[in-house]
């Protein structure tokens, strides 16, 4: 493949991929973003926080910056950047979110729903890493009766301590979510969205808007919730990604804390 010449759209996971754990980005990673903005790919975000805050984190940590789109939510969200328009493109029902408030009663987790900048959670939120993870996001705790939600979500998060994490995964497969698209997406973040979305379906939409192909795309990512999109699409995995997710995928580049996505844009010519 002629990477210069084929590809037409740059996807970005935005946390593990452009922006480390500490919430920081690499020289490297600011120096290929900058050299990208005199090419005429496409840049997109695809994150699971929501368009809203993804613009804003994005924002804070390269400025002003020409993004074409962002898909927030995993893809339950798409924004058009320029327009500052944003839709939901498949929401969770009222219902739905109801149901959930209703079923999961663990106290290894708390629920939380984004709206701007609330997070509207089901119980008092206690946990130090917890706190800093809504800090991060410029997030304020807000206790939220989910059995009285009526309008449509992007999804709803259980977040819970990285120590708590197979606590609450085990919990979660004990109880009924089959209704629903669950995954890990971070050490911190078990998320529960409308069945069938994902970050495949994000670059779906992306192919269909531009009238390109699937493989005309290049994504890059290091996640559960980045592996469909990386492996529809061309799709590059980071080095600090898990080996069983390595495996899945071909092509690989330098962790997020190293060169990160400089080595493969460099490498083939993309930048």
């Amino acid at each position: 493949m002629n990477y210069k010449e084929d590809i037409k759209a740059i996807v970005f996971d935005f946390d593990g991929t452009l922006i480390d754990f500490n919430y920081k980005a690499s020289d490297y990673t600011r120096k290929a973003l900058e050299l990208l903005k005199d090419k005429d790919y496409k840049i997109c975000l695809s994150t699971g926080r929501p368009c809203y805050i993804g613009l804003k984190a994005f924002k804070e940590t390269f400025g002003e910056y020409p993004l074409s789109y962002i898909f927030g939510c995993n893809g339950s969200e798409l924004m058009d950047v320029k327009n500052n328009k944003i839709d939901i493109l498949h929401p969770l029902s009222p219902s739905q979110v109801q149901y959930l408030g209703n079923t999961i009663k663990s106290d290894s987790c708390v629920l939380g729903i984004y709206e701007e900048d609330k997070f509207l959670v089901n119980k008092e939120v206690t946990k130090q890493s917890l706190i800093d993870w809504m800090n991060a996001r410029w997030l304020k705790p807000v206790l939220f009766d989910y059995s009285k939600n009526d309008i449509p979500r992007s999804k709803v998060l259980a977040i819970s301590d990285p120590n708590d994490k197979e606590k609450t995964r085990q919990y979660m497969e004990s109880i009924d979510l089959s209704d629903f698209n669950t995954f890990f997406s971070s050490e911190i973040c078990f998320e529960i969205a409308p069945k069938g979305v994902s970050k495949k379906l994000s670059c779906e939409t992306l192919a269909k808007i531009l009238n390109i192909d699937l493989k005309q795309i290049l994504s890059f990512g290091d996640n559960d919730n980045d592996l469909s999109m990386l492996q529809i699409t061309t799709g590059v995995i980071m080095d600090n990604a898990q080996d069983r997710l390595k495996k899945l995928i071909p092509l690989h580049t330098d962790s997020v804390t190293d060169k990160g996505i400089y080595t493969f844009l460099k490498n083939n010519d993309l930048i």
